[in-house]
């Protein structure tokens, strides 16, 4: 019997067999990529709702939430360890009795102020310690939870006030590309916040910041929470309203 010689592969066919191969490969490593990229937003928001978590403590405690840190050493302030009335910087882990993580992995915070010494039955400065209430020096109730409480409700109704119910000089969220609206700071503020938690990841918008979408450090505008993850957007938004942060506050206090 003769055995016919076993046919080898054509250039063409493995060619063919490559781009297959290859297309295989890359189709599981995006895969494996994807999934990581969620697993990554997961543990950044478990993350951002234990900080949630310490900053409320914090507001129940003394009487007003932390000011922001402007050196990116984890306490509230400049240097000196004055805020004036900066509203934006990195989430002030030391001052909330955390461990401040690596550069890489630091939050962005920025929290609702808007004072007004003069009357300060009216004031929503969320960042100062003020008797609002009208107590007398002394006196139990002098600078207690419920006047970061009426701070709360003024700033409500301070944003309520605005054309368009938004205060757009002071934190607050646009929509998040499903039930709150389009993704647009420009065309569509909303929502003032007592504090904003912003996460970011990976450098997805290419810019050589790891903030994504528009998101900086300083910005006061946000996309709302519950954005989904794009090409060139990863970043993590948590945020806490007056009313939330005012009924946390109220159930606590006595």
């Amino acid at each position: 019997m003769i055995l016919q010689a076993q046919r080898g592969w054509s250039v063409l066919e493995l060619a063919m067999v490559l781009a297959i191969v290859g297309l295989l490969a890359w189709s599981g490593l995006s895969v494996l990529e994807g999934g990581q990229a969620r697993q990554d937003r997961d543990r950044a928001l478990q993350q951002a709702e234990a900080w949630r978590d310490r900053l409320r403590t914090f507001a129940l405690h003394n009487r007003r939430l932390p000011c922001p840190d402007l050196t990116g050493q984890g306490w509230e302030g400049d240097a000196a360890g004055s805020c004036a009335a900066a509203m934006t910087g990195w989430l002030p882990y030391r001052a909330l009795g955390l461990d401040l993580p690596a550069e890489e992995l630091r939050a962005a915070y920025a929290v609702f102020r808007l004072a007004n010494v003069a009357s300060p039955g009216q004031d929503a400065d969320l960042a100062v310690q003020r008797e609002r209430t009208g107590d007398a020096p002394g006196s139990l109730a002098y600078q207690d939870v419920f006047d970061l409480v009426r701070g709360l409700n003024n700033a409500a109704a301070l944003a309520a006030a605005q054309a368009g119910g938004v205060i757009t000089t002071q934190p607050h969220l646009t929509g998040n590309g499903g039930q709150a609206g389009a993704i647009d700071c420009v065309g569509l503020p909303r929502d003032n916040v007592a504090f904003r938690v912003l996460v970011p990841l990976k450098d997805r918008d290419g810019d050589a910041s790891r903030f994504d979408g528009g998101h900086t450090l300083q910005g006061l505008c946000s996309e709302a929470p519950g954005a989904a993850m794009r090409h060139t957007q990863d970043d993590v938004v948590l945020a806490e309203g007056f009313g939330a942060l005012a009924g946390w506050l109220q159930a606590r206090a006595w």
